[in-house]
Formats: structure tokens, C-alpha cells, sequence
């Protein structure tokens, strides 16, 4: 008898478990976790800024990380949000360069590189960095004409330690940077949206608060 329980709840638990996998496959794979909302809120407030600076004939132009040799769902995850919040504007992302990147390294975008995309953008254009900021010679950043497009940069961990944002800032090379705070907020309750979520473990900065970068951050975005 003791047996045949066993057997009965063992089998509503395969039947359970058939059933939720049959939804998710149903439904486009896993619901989000928790885990994933930092990433997909900080694609999403990308998105934002960058349809700020977005006007007509503009390009969207977006640097990003390859993860097909080395596999990073959190980059992944990132860029999915920020190509569904740009789609779901209406705009469309012009080109897309993926670079690849060893993930025990920082993240840097080689000069030349950026230096050309900056060169050929039109007029109206968007440069999203997911790399960092531009890190250009004297020369490259001479041979640079006015107004450069707006850059929007996402500059995760020690990387606003490791570069003086405030300069770029000053050069016109940095329109707005997505960086981590120290300590993440402590929300008295669960955030309902990506805002939210950004809010907790990022906060913005431009070129108006600039001086203040290096400063203890505050609770608002």
C-alpha cells in the first residue's frame, strides 16, 4: 500500500513536470528569473537613452560582445531586452558589430575601431557601446570633426576606476554611461519594472553630474 502511494505521487510529480515543460516550450523556453533582471533592465534603460539621441536618418549602431566563442548569458540576456525595447519603439538597430572578448578581461573596444564608427556615423546617428567607452589616441581624438554622435556606453565593475569617464565627457565622446553602483539599494519592495530593477544595482550618468561621478551615489536614477 505504502508502495503504491509512492508510486502515485512519484507519477503526479512526472506529470506535473511534463506539463510545466510543455508551457515554457509552449511559451518561448523559461519565464525570467530574478537572477536576470539586473542584465535585462540595464538593456532596456540602454534602449532608452539611445532612442533619446535617435533622430531621423540617424543610424543605431551598437557594439557588443560575441558570445559564440565564449558564451556569456548575462551579455546574451542584456542584449535581447535592449533589441525588444528598440523594436517595440519602432526604431530598428542599424548594424550590429560583436567583437570577440575573453571574459577574464576588461572590457575594451580597440580604438581604431570606434575611432571609424564615430568617423562615419551621419548625422543624427547613435553609437551603443556595451564594451565601454571610446579609449582613443590624442591623434584619433584631433582628427575627430563636431558634433560627434552621442555615445551611449554601458561601463559595468571598476571600469569608471580604471578610466576617467569625466574627460570623455568633456570631449564630447560620452553622451550618457550605464555604471554599477558600489553597494546595491535595498528596496522595500520588489521592483514591478525594468526601471526599477536598473535602479537597484546601476544608476546614469551625464555629463551634468559628471563632476560628481566618484561620489557616493543617490537613490535616484
Amino acid at each position: 500500500m505504502r508502495n503504491s502511494k509512492v508510486i502515485n505521487t512519484l507519477a503526479g510529480l512526472a506529470i506535473a513536470g511534463s506539463a510545466a515543460w510543455l508551457f515554457l516550450v509552449l511559451n518561448n523556453g523559461l519565464p525570467p528569473r530574478a537572477g536576470a533582471k539586473p542584465a535585462q533592465a540595464s538593456g532596456w534603460v540602454m534602449a532608452q537613452e539611445a532612442l533619446r539621441g535617435l533622430k531621423p536618418g540617424g543610424r543605431l549602431v551598437v557594439i557588443l560582445r560575441d558570445t559564440e566563442a565564449f558564451k556569456h548569458p548575462e551579455t546574451d540576456l542584456q542584449f535581447r531586452s535592449f533589441e525588444q525595447a528598440i523594436h517595440k519603439s519602432g526604431a530598428t538597430i542599424s548594424a550590429t558589430k560583436t567583437l570577440q572578448v575573453d571574459p577574464l578581461r576588461a572590457l575594451e573596444v580597440p580604438g581604431g575601431d570606434f575611432f571609424e564608427l564615430i568617423r562615419r556615423s551621419p548625422p543624427g546617428s547613435v553609437i551603443v557601446s556595451f564594451m565601454g567607452p571610446p579609449i582613443l589616441t590624442p591623434d584619433q581624438r584631433a582628427r575627430l570633426v563636431n558634433p560627434k554622435p552621442p555615445i551611449i556606453a554601458f561601463c559595468p565593475g571598476a571600469l569608471p576606476q580604471q578610466i576617467d569617464l569625466r574627460v570623455l565627457f568633456a570631449e564630447g565622446l560620452l553622451r550618457t554611461a550605464a555604471i554599477s553602483r558600489g553597494t546595491p539599494l535595498r528596496p522595500a519592495t520588489t521592483p514591478k519594472d525594468l526601471a526599477g530593477w536598473f535602479d537597484i544595482y546601476y544608476r546614469t550618468i551625464t555629463a551634468t553630474d559628471a563632476a560628481n561621478l566618484y561620489e557616493p551615489a543617490s537613490g535616484s536614477r
